[in-house]
């Protein structure tokens, strides 16, 4: 293969070679420039043919955010990643961060449950719902364990971990809701209201 050169020092094709490729699942046309492709691994069942939301890394795992929850993958040979759990709990985003031993999951849809049921949450008020962060333990990456979530009044499409240098008790979470605000009755606190009518 050519060696990879940065992408302010080469000439992008034209014509474009992306324009008129055929559609499909597993068997899209493809095209590919400036890059190799290492792998083309199948998620698994659960996961076919749901939206891939984000990506985190530890050690020499990626996790995979996914609509119907996450999927770790073991690259240690980036040509042949291996599946090391997939973990069905259905809620869009699932953008996900690893902070040490702990995975974030940002859970915005009002079909997300607490227990990560397949069943969705079909009233319009309840308190199964997910909308936030879920938070994991990946100390035995193989078995997370699900230890917590915060509820927000938005939910949380994405999220950024941040830590402060002279806290060392603590990691803070700036969590990114678009959805609309939940009703007072499933999370009390929650307003509509703009900031110059309602400061809280």
């Amino acid at each position: 293969s050519e060696p990879l050169v940065p992408i302010n020092e080469v000439t992008s094709p034209d014509p474009d070679p992306r324009v008129g490729l055929a559609a499909g699942l597993f068997d899209a046309e493809e095209t590919i420039w400036n890059l190799e492709m290492l792998s083309q691994t199948p998620p698994p069942t659960d996961f076919l043919g749901v939206t891939n939301s984000d990506l985190a890394f530890k050690d020499n795992y990626a996790i995979q955010g996914n609509y119907n929850g996450f999927i770790v993958w073991d690259i240690s040979n980036p040509k042949n990643p291996e599946l090391v759990v997939d973990f069905l709990c259905p809620e869009s985003q699932s953008d996900v961060s690893v902070y040490t031993n702990l995975l974030f999951v940002s859970g915005e849809g009002l079909g997300g449950r607490i227990d990560c049921g397949t069943e969705g949450v079909p009233e319009t008020v309840s308190a199964d719902r997910l909308r936030g962060i879920r938070i994991f333990d990946i100390s035995n990456i193989e078995e997370p364990e699900y230890l917590a979530n915060v509820q927000t009044c938005r939910g949380s499409h994405t999220h950024s971990v941040l830590e402060d240098p002279n806290d060392d008790e603590n990691v803070y979470i700036y969590v990114s809701g678009s959805a609309p605000v939940r009703p007072e009755d499933e999370l009390p606190g929650c307003a509509s209201a703009l900031p110059d009518d309602d400061p809280n």
